[in-house]
């Protein structure tokens, strides 16, 4: 019996060392973690629609969805200074204090206009995750006070990835990297 309790006792340090050196391994390999992506809708007309990811090592990662010159997956390297300037871009938007989505009557969209674009933006960080949903066609004095933080953080996020690169030479009305509403 005792025999059998020594091999019991050393085959489940074993195990536990495995698992442990599995999980390592598998953290290393893991994706860095997404700090902001934005993804632009499409609207009744040929607004560029789009998804940008930018991740904590700098990765950024373009999906272009319609509308745009490159269509697809595509992957860059954002600088330091780039990665800086988004991060004081998000800070200064405060997402965390907005509401989830500005899309219907009942998020304080009065009137509400159809075939707009719109842009959602989410940002992880230590505190988890927000994503906020900000259609273009919300008007009113809610709408009013959200745009322009909105908007300062997608144009931020625009320029500092050159998103345009990828949009292209716009097929219809706007200029790349341009908000249309």
């Amino acid at each position: 019996m005792p025999l059998f309790r020594l091999i019991a006792a050393g085959s489940a340090l074993l195990l536990m060392a495995c698992s442990t050196q599995a999980a390592t391994g598998k953290h290393h390999n893991a994706a860095p973690a997404p700090m902001v992506s934005m993804e632009r809708t499409t609207c009744f007309g040929m607004c560029p629609a789009y998804r940008v990811t930018l991740a904590t090592d700098g990765r950024v990662t373009f999906d272009g969805i319609a509308h745009v010159q490159t269509m697809g997956p595509v992957a860059a390297q954002a600088s330091p200074a780039q990665l800086e300037a988004v991060r004081a871009a998000i800070d200064q938007a405060d997402l965390r204090s907005l509401s989830d989505h500005y899309t219907a009557h009942e998020d304080g969209c009065s009137p509400l206009m159809m075939d707009m674009n719109g842009v959602k933006i989410t940002i992880s960080d230590a505190h988890g995750s927000k994503t906020v949903n900000f259609y273009y066609g919300c008007r009113g004095a809610i709408a009013n006070q959200v745009r322009p933080r909105i908007d300062k953080l997608a144009s931020t996020i625009d320029q500092q990835l050159d998103t345009a690169q990828w949009i292209g030479k716009p097929t219809g009305p706007g200029v790349p990297g341009e908000v249309i509403h």
